[in-house]
């Protein structure tokens, strides 16, 4: 089973709406109808909250949707990699201005 058929059989279970979801976590209806039809994913806190709601395990909620796993992997391991690489900008930075800085001096 994947995330979405989850999502909603989960709901479904409880006896929510797609609108009462979406009150109980401050999102639009159509956000729920999004993460169900699996045209997108709730973000982190949103499956927190989810998994809460629903007396289950954030691991339960989530199991099985490998598609969804990797993803997450992904957007990790990017984010993990653009702040790097904004790191490794500062050292050239200053090293630059330090090399411009003495040739300006010698003229």
């Amino acid at each position: 089973m994947n995330l979405s058929q989850n999502l909603k059989n989960k709901r479904e279970e409880h006896s929510f709406s797609q609108e009462d979801i979406a009150q109980k976590l401050n999102v639009s209806r159509q956000s729920v109808s999004k993460w169900e039809n699996g045209n997108c994913y709730p973000d982190l806190d949103n499956l927190i909250s989810l998994s809460e709601l629903y007396n289950i395990s954030l691991d339960e909620l989530v199991k099985g949707d490998k598609a969804f796993q990797k993803e997450i992997i992904i957007q990790n391991t990017d984010n993990k990699l653009q702040t790097t690489q904004w790191w490794a900008l500062i050292p050239i930075i200053g090293m630059l201005y330090g090399l411009i800085s003495m040739v300006l001096k010698h003229f």
